[in-house]
């Protein structure tokens, strides 16, 4: 809203600064504006709630609530839930409900549209919450006079509160559009691999079971916004599960205090009982903890200009000189999702529609994306980034969110970037993990794939053999359907699980968590890279698989297509080859060292067979008790002749062989070499060997016999 030309269109809308849930204020003006709005959201929600509370006599087992499920007068849970206090307000005055005049009714259409902007589900909970109760009002007085002035309120506030602040009256459109794609796809693959304990669901059915009694057999006018609220607060708080206390346990406090202002006794009893139930749920640990409020200081110093602030809040993620350099003044965006080095370096940030990859959760998003990196006002650079699945410089920086590969999160978006840019730098940031500068190619080109072949009826679990003789990268269409039980579970619940196995030319297999929703659009397959070395190792077969029994029709059918991308060239292996030059043979020795395993195989067996491609990992030192490294490691392989030839091998940490002797340089005594057989047939001994500067040790002890298939 105030930075740029650009509409942030996100579930976070663009009011959201308003409840102070920022990086950094913009203006002190904001500041205190969003504290006095916060206080006013709050003042208005415990003023209605403690009225009704004291008419009704019910303050002790109010304050029991407080205590046991809000603990301070500034909650979260008031920004939403403050249309039932007005509800709660409305219905419970003597002798009969309280009407309001048209007005009012208006008025409150208006702050309806307010919420929305404010986060998109606060404004769903506020528009259930008061449609529910006066479309059950229309159908009790038969008259609608007072559900059209709110619904023309809200329409009304929604348009103008929209004009005035977004840039571009499409936004008006494109947020509802965008939210509604979010709300989906968040039930789909924005889920964790978790199952819920009994008691948690038999808690939340208690009450579930009390609410409804209540409507029934006292305030039939409460039962249709009591079941509205509970659904959709069960499905936010479980939906991605590690929610369900602050968005289904403290809100549906707020819910049941509708039966404690009954008065009645048995509205006070089914009231205790679900606060029983709530205070199960709520000792479960989720987050611990939360942000300190100081209202009367602002815990910013608004003397310092907003862009230094909000670097300051990144330091980790400033970029060095030289690339700083590299890019200058021209727009960029940052994929996959760590926009934060365009805030902590001063980036001319021109960001993509949905601008985190593993929130781009459908193929209406993903070509929203595709779209923008194929327009004229594309950025002229792309900093492409390992995800927070990232610990290290070793990693694979495609290994993205929740188990999944980050070419599969936003397929269309991460492929049109591919073909519309081109690496110019490689480089590690501060904190030590791998990222690439992509610049934009003299022309932008389409989205294009190549179908090569149709597959029908495929079975979960049935390995698919991959087309041959492709330039670009193989992609897999499968056409999945959801069963009416899928379809329910994402409703009302939460997705299910998709894995895809993909079995590599080196005998390795590797599982990454598909996207449902995006994989129409193409699963990554061949090559499957491992680095900003744009390398990538040749996949042979793959296969989906689910664990969620009647989530998906049992089979599906599927095309494979080609995609011209040709960043990606295959992995080079090691091939064993002759003495390696500038070294000469020395006294063999005892080493000490290890191998380890063998195509993901540990221990290994006394004897291999095996063919093609031969993945060996272990270590290998000069000097163990010392922590002595040699300059190199060799895998060595002898013929029935004698002859031996020597394989190169690659780095791999090994801390806990620093930890075993006591070394911190015996960490990068780990090594891996992926012997290329395709040049051996017959049977061999493996073997590793030492260089120390100019000489060529062979290790004694290690004797492993490899015989080579055809």
């Amino acid at each position: 809203m105030f930075r740029g030309d650009q509409d942030f269109l996100f579930s976070y809308g663009p009011l959201f600064w308003l409840t102070g849930g920022t990086t950094s204020m913009y203006s002190a003006l904001a500041y205190w504006t969003s504290i006095a709005l916060v206080c006013a959201i709050n003042g208005i929600f415990w003023a209605a709630l403690v009225a009704v509370a004291a008419r009704r006599r019910a303050l002790l087992l109010f304050g029991v609530t407080y205590v046991l499920f809000f603990g301070s007068p500034i909650v979260n849970v008031a920004l939403f839930m403050w249309p039932l206090s007005l509800v709660a307000w409305l219905h419970y005055a003597e002798p009969t409900p309280r009407t309001l005049s048209r007005l009012m009714l208006f008025v409150l259409g208006v702050l309806v549209s307010v919420a929305l902007y404010m986060r998109f589900f606060y404004g769903t909970v506020a528009t259930l919450t008061f449609g529910a109760y006066f479309f059950g009002r229309a159908l009790r007085r038969r008259r609608i006079d007072e559900l059209a002035m709110l619904t023309v309120g809200g329409v009304l506030g929604y348009v103008f509160i929209g004009l005035v602040i977004f840039h571009h009256p499409a936004s008006l459109a494109q947020y509802l559009i965008i939210n509604s794609q979010l709300s989906f796809g968040n039930s789909v693959d924005m889920t964790l691999q978790v199952t819920n304990s009994t008691k948690t669901f038999v808690a939340a059915g208690c009450v579930a079971l009390a609410l409804n009694l209540f409507g029934v057999l006292r305030r039939p006018a409460l039962l249709l916004p009591i079941d509205a609220l509970f659904l959709v607060l069960f499905k936010l708080g479980f939906s991605r599960t590690d929610h369900y206390i602050a968005y289904f346990v403290v809100p549906m406090a707020v819910v049941c205090c509708l039966m404690l202002f009954d008065g009645g006794r048995l509205g006070r009893l089914l009231f205790v009982v679900s606060v029983a139930a709530l205070y199960v749920m709520c000792v479960s640990p989720s987050y611990p903890g939360g942000p300190v409020h100081r209202p009367l200081r602002p815990a910013v110093n608004f003397d310092t200009p907003y862009d230094a602030r909000m670097a300051s809040v990144y330091p980790q993620f400033k970029l060095s000189d030289p690339v700083l350099a590299r890019i200058g003044k021209q727009s960029i965006d940052v994929y996959p999702y760590h926009n934060e080095y365009a805030f902590a370096n001063g980036l001319n940030y021109v960001h993509r529609p949905v601008f985190q990859n593993y929130m781009t959760l459908t193929p209406k998003l993903d070509a929203m994306n595709e779209e923008f990196f194929e327009s004229s006002g594309r950025p002229r650079f792309v900093l492409w980034t390992a995800g927070i699945a990232c610990g290290n410089a070793e990693c694979n920086p495609f290994d993205g969110f929740d188990g999944k590969l980050a070419l599969n999160e936003d397929p269309l978006t991460s492929s049109t970037i591919l073909l519309n840019y081109h690496p110019v730098e490689m480089f590690k940031t501060t904190r030590g993990i791998p990222a690439t500068l992509l610049e934009a190619n003299d022309k932008h080109v389409r989205y294009a794939e190549e179908p090569l072949s149709n597959i029908r009826d495929v079975r979960f679990g049935e390995w698919l053999e991959i087309p041959k003789n492709v330039e670009g990268v193989v992609k897999l269409k499968p056409q999945l359907r959801f069963t009416l039980r899928g379809r329910l579970k994402n409703m009302l619940f939460r997705g299910g699980l998709v894995l895809i196995h993909y079995r590599l030319s080196t005998g390795e297999e590797r599982v990454y968590r598909a996207n449902i929703l995006n994989a129409e659009s193409g699963i990554w397959v061949s090559p499957l890279p491992n680095g900003f070395s744009w390398q990538g190792v040749t996949v042979t077969a793959v296969k989906l698989e689910t664990p969620n029994s009647g989530y998906l029709t049992p089979t599906f059918d599927a095309q494979w297509i080609e995609v011209p991308i040709k960043q990606f060239k295959l992995q080079p292996f090691d091939r064993p080859v002759a003495l390696p030059s500038g070294v000469e043979y020395a006294e063999p020795l005892n080493c000490d060292g290890s191998i380890d395993a063998s195509n993901e195989q540990n221990p290994i067996p006394a004897s291999i067979r095996a063919s093609g491609i031969l993945r060996l990992q272990g270590w290998l030192a000069a000097s163990a008790s010392d922590g002595r490294l040699t300059d190199r490691t060799f895998v060595t392989v002898t013929d029935s002749f004698g002859q031996i030839r020597f394989a190169p091998t690659h780095l791999q940490h090994r801390p806990d062989v620093a930890t075993a002797y006591g070394h911190a340089s015996l960490t990068e005594s780990g090594f891996e070499s992926k012997l290329d057989l395709s040049d051996l047939r017959g049977k061999y001994m493996l073997g590793l060997a030492q260089q120390q500067g100019g000489a060529l040790h062979l290790c004694r002890q290690f004797q492993v016999q490899l015989e080579v298939a055809p």
